[in-house]
């Protein structure tokens, strides 16, 4: 069974044509914390996150390493497409973090399929439209929302795509340092100490530092202070 067949936006292609797809392809096992590719980068892949319990970071760096992550990619997700499709190099930094297994799709190969299979071409803009409207969202929130409120939703988003639920509320699925949080939203580490720990105080939240996991344990409070979206 091919690897690609729950992976997005390949879903619902016929099996013979993704064995095809994976047969000119080549599978990959990053050590955590290893560049899969940099910023400036040729985009000469598409990758496709088909195993494992960690996820892929994608993010930059400014001149002094403060870091701002973009998003994080785990099974099921595809990234490297924006690229490949417009042919610039690569925009940002793809990190992995755990245990994870990639196919590496070459750019020729992804738009070969994407030209004869109208199916990809159609799901592929789906996807890209949802990361956009999300990216939209992130971009109004930074301008008009605090951070409490953006942080907030950033873990609700997290735990509604992939938490998990526990006898303690819901966890976020994988490890979320309290600098992976401060990445997502382009601040300090210490002042998103500073909520966590309010939180923790409030019983919203359980966080383990040294496990870097995040439980919610009163969902409903915590998206009633974001209101009624989440980005």
């Amino acid at each position: 069974m091919t690897a690609l067949l729950d992976v997005a936006p390949f879903k619902g292609m016929d099996a013979e044509v993704l064995d095809r797809i994976e047969a000119r392809s080549r599978m990959l096992e990053p050590r955590d914390g290893a560049p899969v590719f940099a910023e400036g980068d040729p985009p000469d892949a598409i990758y496709a996150i088909v195993a494992g319990t960690g996820h892929v970071r994608i993010g930059t760096l400014d001149r002094s390493s403060k870091g701002l992550m973009f998003e994080v990619f785990r099974v099921g997700d595809i990234f490297g497409e924006i690229g490949v499709l417009d042919g610039s190099p690569r925009s940002a930094d793809a990190v992995a973090q755990g245990r994870i297994r990639l196919l590496r799709i070459s750019a020729q190969v992804f738009l070969d399929a994407m030209h004869s299979n109208p199916m990809l071409g159609a799901d592929l803009s789906h996807m890209l439209a949802t990361r956009l409207r999300r990216t939209s969202v992130l971009f109004r929130d930074a301008t008009f929302e605090t951070l409490e409120v953006r942080l907030a939703k950033q873990i609700l988003y997290l735990a509604r795509r992939e938490g998990r639920n526990t006898e303690q509320g819901r966890q976020l699925a994988g490890r979320l340092r309290q600098g992976d949080l401060a990445d997502l939203l382009g601040a300090t580490t210490r002042s998103i100490i500073t909520i966590l720990n309010s939180w923790r105080a409030d019983g919203l939240v359980i966080y383990d530092p040294t496990q870097a996991r995040l439980t919610i344990c009163r969902e409903a409070d915590l998206q009633r202070l974001v209101g009624s979206e989440v980005g």
